[in-house]
């Protein structure tokens, strides 16, 4: 695949062109939900303040998975999914169901050095480091990764400077305290707004992408 650039014309305008046939990496997508000040659990590691999702929250999560093929996981996220999305509930509450099926039949990755077994199929165990993990995906054949919740994940490969975008739902409420999500002590990671949307339940939903020079770029 080529990638395209704006490029000057004759008379000084731009115009569209390509250059070269430099594929282009896959991209990661983080999919986090955090507190208005930054944390994404409690400081007892409960998430019970998400509260209720609604179907705006559905069509959300649907449409990022749309150019998606992977799904990245903390063990934490993929034992709490697990044990919902393959039961009968999801259909029950009238979840979308083009929602509930890329969520089971999207292949899995699951970084983990404890767990034995990923009973919630497709999916593998990813025992290595996960910054050298998704850099060697990211260079691999495919469309997007996602990685939903799975705070220490995400942490870590922002750290690593390897998300490409985000989706970050920021819920109405301050913690006071927990455990942040966004944390490094060594470099700052400047982000561009794409859009911004307000959910009916006071949820602000916020598309950013990297402008790190480890972006899928060019």
């Amino acid at each position: 695949m080529s990638r395209t650039y704006n490029c000057p014309s004759d008379d000084g305008s731009r115009v569209k062109c390509c250059h070269g046939t430099k594929p282009l990496m896959r991209k990661l997508i983080a999919d986090p939900i955090i507190s208005l000040d930054g944390y994404f659990t409690s400081p007892k590691n409960k998430i019970d303040w998400f509260g209720e999702f609604d179907s705006e929250e559905w069509t959300w999560s649907s449409d990022i998975l749309r150019n998606a093929d992977a799904m990245l996981y903390g063990r934490v996220t993929y034992d709490e999914f697990r044990q919902f999305w393959p039961t009968p509930d999801p259909k029950q509450m009238g979840i979308d169901p083009y929602l509930i099926e890329r969520l089971n039949n999207l292949p899995k990755m699951v970084f983990s050095k404890s767990l034995a077994e990923t009973p919630w199929k497709p999916a593998s165990l990813v025992r290595e480091d996960p910054g050298a993990a998704v850099a060697r995906l990211k260079h691999e054949p495919g469309k997007d990764m996602v990685v939903v919740g799975s705070g220490t994940l995400v942490a870590s490969l922002l750290q690593d400077d390897l998300i490409d975008e985000y989706f970050i739902r920021v819920r109405p409420i301050i913690l006071g305290a927990g455990r942040p999500l966004f944390v490094d002590h060594k470099a700052r990671h400047p982000l561009r707004l794409i859009s911004a949307k307000t959910f009916k339940s006071g949820t602000i939903g916020l598309h950013y992408e990297s402008l790190s020079p480890k972006s899928s770029g060019p």
